[in-house]
């Protein structure tokens, strides 16, 4: 056999293999370029703010109001307001968590308008369940127990306490990670694990499952 010399014979740089933090790490990046130049009155750069973060701030306030239209409403409010306040904007590593907290503020004054539960406490707020480190379980695969949720357990969550709802909606809606959670809820990460944990857990007990089910599994996921 004849190996013929040529342009694509020849040997390809071998090019790096970018490792998640990596791929983070520039995420985080071409973000705070996008927020400087948004702040900066680039509306472009805040249309690709808005594609970056509209799924999880909608997902957020869906499982906080439980009616997909209202949610899409609020949603949108919530980026115009944003928009509005971008000059007061701090980075601080991620968009995120201050737009959820104007989702938070904008839902909790959508039910004082309207006079009616669900009720929002203000963030941060005071657990009066004093914490108990002995129930958090630092080894809880989040994304695991909420796999085995069916699609309608929207439903389950609203019998939750306020303080389990929030942080459901919080880790599993808008995606915020344990530090991301505990800075914006004004709590310890292991407080949070703790109603992270008992919110599994009632939510487990309501429908059902065991650590071992699998049978619902491919419903959600959500950040570990």
């Amino acid at each position: 056999m004849t190996l013929e010399v040529g342009a694509s014979s020849q040997p390809r740089a071998v090019q790096p293999v970018a490792t998640p933090h990596a791929l983070a790490h520039e995420s985080r990046d071409r973000e705070q370029l996008l927020v400087q130049r948004a702040i900066a009155g680039d509306r472009e750069a805040f249309g690709s703010l808005y594609e970056r973060s509209v799924d999880d701030v909608y997902s957020y306030v869906k499982l906080r109001v439980r009616d997909g239209l209202l949610a899409e409403d609020l949603t949108q409010d919530v980026f115009l307001r944003a928009l509005r306040a971008l000059d007061t904007f701090e980075w601080r590593g991620s968009l995120l968590p201050w737009l959820i907290r104007i989702a938070h503020n904008r839902i909790a004054n959508h039910w004082r308008t309207v006079g009616r539960s669900p009720r929002l406490l203000p963030l941060p707020d005071d657990d009066p369940t004093p914490a108990q480190p002995e129930l958090a379980d630092p080894q809880a695969n989040f994304a695991h127990d909420l796999a085995l949720m069916p699609r309608d357990f929207e439903q389950h969550v609203a019998r939750l306490t306020e303080l389990q709802r929030e942080v459901i909606a919080l880790r599993f809606g808008a995606g915020l990670s344990l530090a991301e959670t505990a800075d914006l809820m004004g709590r310890t990460t292991n407080a949070v694990k703790n109603l992270q944990h008992n919110a599994l857990a009632a939510l487990r007990r309501r429908l059902g499952l065991g650590r071992g089910d699998a049978g619902l599994a491919g419903g959600h996921e959500g950040a570990a």
